[in-house]
């Protein structure tokens, strides 16, 4: 807790002195925030400055005063909802642009399976993970698909820790597709 020299934190200050609207009213609290969502001169200061430590941020709305107190891993992984995923399927000329990824089990494909979707069980990612680079093209837009969306943002993760620029993870899986894009394909 921030606290000046008569004792007061640094919560009750932001409440007591902001101008603010917002975040004064709750002690100086912005909650967790993302790349583009502030100003830029705030964001110049706040992505680089260490956890605990009062760092202070001018931009046109005037000075202020910011403490970090967390830090958390923002994926670079875009989201796909299945609705974009069957418009992509339905373009064959756009499918042509695009490697597709699934990283269920073979039971599960034998199950459930779309239409240009490779198989990579990420349960045999000891087998093909140190090969990604050569089976797939890094530098082509790439789908993964799991039954929930867990799996694939497992995988879509591990794609751009090994310099993949452009992969999406399917929002709900093949669960989330069979439910609201094609009921044909099976649920299970």
């Amino acid at each position: 807790m921030l606290t000046n020299a008569g004792g007061a934190d640094f919560y009750d200050l932001a409440r007591e002195h902001s101008t603010c609207g917002s975040s004064g009213k709750k002690g100086g609290e912005l909650g967790w925030l993302s790349r583009g969502s502030y100003y830029p001169d705030f964001e110049s200061v706040a992505f680089v400055a260490p956890v605990g430590v009062v760092t202070r941020a001018v931009t046109q709305r005037g000075a202020h005063l910011l403490k970090v107190t967390a830090e958390r891993f923002e994926s670079p992984v875009a989201q796909m909802t299945v609705q974009e995923l069957a418009e992509l399927l339905s373009n064959d000329v756009l499918c042509e642009e695009v490697q597709f990824v699934d990283v269920r089990e073979q039971h599960e494909m034998d199950t459930a399976a779309l239409p240009n979707f490779r198989l990579f069980p990420l349960s045999l990612s000891e087998e093909w993970g140190p090969h990604i680079g050569t089976m797939l093209n890094p530098d082509m837009e790439t789908v993964v698909l799991c039954h929930h969306g867990v799996r694939s943002m497992t995988m879509a993760n591990f794609l751009c820790n090994n310099g993949f620029q452009d992969v999406k993870n399917v929002t709900g899986g093949i669960d989330a597709y069979s439910r609201g894009v094609d009921r044909n394909v099976p649920m299970y």
